[in-house]
């Protein structure tokens, strides 16, 4: 037995303890009180009693353990360490902090390589920072390339953000991390899910892959697909795959735009202000539907424009040409104007008689959901039905009693309830009416018609199903 200041020497090794035991053909050694631990001067173990194999290098510490090297402090009660693998552990709770930052980090079992910088904690893990504060069933991480991966249910909280996963890895030296497995980001005015997350915080760069979604909250408005990519520093964001954007500023009419892809495009604020749509385009509203192959939306100004053979319907009413801009106010539309090929169609008789208003360009004027007015401008050509109700007990009959067929430079058309109320002509009306039992076949329709009922979205589910 050795008492008082007791100091024991092996290779560039000493101990320091008050009082110990030395087993010398067990090369054992059994310390008590003040234990100092110092293994070439680079890292230091203090204990209050402590086992050391000498042959093995392996040693058991207990009671007010502490570690110590260059950068991070360890405080347990009770430690293993290897010192041929330079390896040490701890199973009943422990605690690292830095030397040199403000990083501290608690968990229940952790094991740590002061070699490599290695470190593996498990069991209500808890890592905080001035930036962050991160709690996980699970850690590794590198003190040298100060990386950090996750495993298990993960919740991260910044200043800004709080982030939630169930595996990733983040990089301090790069600030860029992955959140992966029904990855959740949740940010004052704004929402991210989706399978994977990727950031880069100085290029202000995010990648989302698989079921994303992005909500503003503020802005009223989301984005969902299954890729999507953002930049900050760009103010520019596209998403693609199934790509959806809503507008739901009022809860009971929310706008849905599908396409292939979407562009959006933000202002200094990072607030939505041009929305691009391109390929296969659809949109519904329940008050609107409409099919075309690209579509820009102006959210401040209200103004949305579809290009390449579109087709808008509201109420009745189907419109197409060869581009319609439609005119929001107060979240409903007031008016659409069409250029070229502009023609408005609306039924009569199912699959059977129509009325219809062609021109060079048109502008259509809307009251609700209805069709007020329409100027044809160039070129215009009108055939509508006219009718007369007769009410027979409770039971209103409706019957068409002729075909009104006119061509001339401009018209303006009225409507009431979707059906032709009057009509105004301008420079030389030429002009027919038919009555039911004399319509020619060839003065039924405009040369142009279409009507293309069978491709209206029925709703927003079905209209983002995939085509056959």
């Amino acid at each position: 037995m050795l008492q008082g200041n007791v100091v024991l020497k092996q290779n560039n090794d000493r101990m320091y303890c008050d009082s110990a035991y030395y087993y010398y053909k067990k090369k054992e050694v059994y310390a008590y009180g003040n234990v100092h631990l110092n293994k070439k001067d680079t890292l230091n173990l203090y204990c209050d009693s402590l086992f050391f194999n000498l042959k093995t290098d392996y040693a058991k510490l207990w009671g007010n353990v502490r570690l110590r090297d260059n950068e991070y402090r360890l405080t347990t009660d009770s430690m293993d360490f290897d010192a041929k693998k330079y390896m040490g552990v701890y199973k009943n709770g422990g605690l690292v902090t830095s030397i040199v930052s403000d990083e501290c980090l608690k968990s229940r079992v952790g094991y740590f390589y002061p070699k490599s910088k290695d470190f593996f904690f498990r069991g209500d893990v808890v890592y905080t920072s001035n930036e962050y504060k991160v709690t996980t069933d699970t850690l590794k991480f590198n003190g040298r390339q100060k990386r950090a991966f996750f495993y298990g249910p993960t919740d991260i909280i910044s200043k800004d953000a709080t982030m939630y996963c169930e595996r990733g890895w983040y990089d301090a030296n790069k600030e860029e991390g992955v959140l992966m497995k029904n990855a959740a980001i949740f940010r004052e005015k704004e929402t991210v899910f989706a399978d994977s997350l990727y950031y880069n915080s100085p290029q202000g760069l995010s990648i989302g892959e698989g079921n994303v979604t992005i909500r503003d909250t503020t802005q009223h408005i989301e984005f969902s697909g299954d890729y999507a990519k953002s930049s900050e520093q760009e103010h520019f964001a596209f998403i693609t795959g199934n790509a959806l954007v809503k507008r739901f500023e009022d809860k009971n009419d929310t706008l849905y735009i599908h396409a292939d892809t979407l562009f959006n495009y933000m202002d200094s604020l990072n607030d939505s202000r041009l929305v691009l749509a391109y390929k296969r385009v659809k949109l519904f509203k329940k008050d609107m539907q409409g099919i075309c192959d690209s579509l820009a939306y102006n959210r401040p100004e209200g103004l949305m424009t579809m290009y390449e053979q579109p087709v808008l319907w509201t109420d009745k009413a189907q419109l197409s040409g060869d581009t319609i801009t439609a005119f929001e106010k107060n979240g409903k539309m007031s008016k659409a104007t069409i250029n070229n090929n502009a023609l408005t169609v609306t039924e009569v008789d199912s699959a059977k008689y129509y009325n219809q208003v062609y021109g060079r360009n048109m502008v259509t004027y809307f009251d609700s959901t209805s069709i007020s007015k329409v100027d044809v401008l160039g070129n215009a050509k009108s055939i509508y039905f006219i009718e007369e109700e007769k009410e027979n007990d409770t039971v209103v009959m409706v019957k068409q009693q002729g075909m009104n067929r006119i061509y001339s430079s401009d018209i303006t058309l009225y409507f009431e309830k979707g059906n032709i109320k009057g009509v105004t002509y301008r420079d030389s009306p030429d002009g027919v009416m038919y009555p039911m039992d004399q319509i020619k076949k060839s003065e039924e329709r405009v040369e142009q018609f279409k009507w293309d009922i069978s491709r209206r979205p029925v709703s927003w589910r079905t209209m983002i199903l995939p085509e056959e």
